[in-house]
């Protein structure tokens, strides 16, 4: 991990609701699919390990299979998994 020299402003989905992304890395990742070094930002969320950006998910075939419950990457499929959010309503808050 290593500083970043000029952070940059993470502007998520709703007013309000931002970040700074501080500091980035190179790591492996290492999932059903891929198994590179990639360049990753590091913002801090609450409830979340990782979210994948756009860039990472072209360049990995990566598509969000809803119906079926799963991930693809790379053509390999694996099982999404259930959350079960207990008396939220399904919203992560």
């Amino acid at each position: 991990m290593f500083p970043l020299t000029n952070p940059h402003i993470l502007q998520l989905g709703t007013i309000g609701s931002q970040s700074t992304i501080n500091y980035s890395t190179e790591t492996r990742v290492k999932a059903p699919g891929a198994d590179k070094i990639v360049y990753l930002d590091i913002a801090n969320f609450d409830h979340y390990d990782m979210i994948t950006g756009t860039p990472y998910m072209r360049q990995n075939g990566v598509l969000l299979d809803f119906l079926n419950d799963q991930v693809i990457v790379n053509g390999v499929a694996t099982p999404a998994t259930p959350i079960e959010l207990l008396g939220t309503n399904g919203c992560l808050c």
